[in-house]
């Protein structure tokens, strides 16, 4: 973990009476070129968001969830040069369980258009988070951000906090 967001997470647990988990959200492709090496495979603290989806083909591709709390020596390097980038890195704090937390993001993927169509919701890119999160309502962002405690996005080392719930 970098010290910002480690620091964060230790501030934040103290404020906790329940044990918080540290997340990586990626695109599987950003993270390949920082991580310069195959993509990520899966394993019980690496989740590719796209799967038990239309979209599994591309999970390679696609957004991962890595549970920095459980294994991050295999693949936290590559999170520390994302953050230091203009790539950036999302960073969640959530009490759910690893499978638990990739179900609720999987369920937010998709969004409806105003035309019908469905379009992918691409909020697991560091580069654009910002500007979707101000596109939503308080209500929207309270439910869209329901299963996490905080969500902070990492870019040229700075760490920004998007979104917290339950207090300050």
């Amino acid at each position: 973990m970098t010290a910002q967001v480690e620091e964060y997470l230790r501030s934040r647990q103290q404020k906790i009476a329940f044990p918080l988990r540290l997340y990586g959200l990626v695109d599987g492709l950003l993270y390949r070129d920082h991580a310069g090496e195959s993509p990520l495979s899966r394993s019980s603290s690496r989740i590719a968001l796209f799967d038990g989806t239309p979209d599994e083909a591309l999970a390679h591709a696609g957004p991962w969830l890595l549970d920095c709390s459980a294994d991050h020596d295999s693949y936290l390097p590559a999170l520390h040069q994302m953050g230091d980038s203009a790539t950036g890195c999302i960073w969640i704090v959530s009490a759910y369980a690893p499978e638990d937390l990739a179900a609720a993001l999987r369920a937010r993927l998709n969004v409806c258009m105003p035309s019908g169509a469905i379009a992918l919701l691409r909020y697991y890119d560091a580069r654009i988070t910002s500007d979707i999160t101000a596109l939503l309502t308080p209500v929207q962002l309270a439910a869209f951000f329901a299963p996490v405690l905080d969500w902070l996005i990492q870019r040229d080392g700075i760490l920004t906090r998007i979104y917290q719930s339950h207090g300050t």
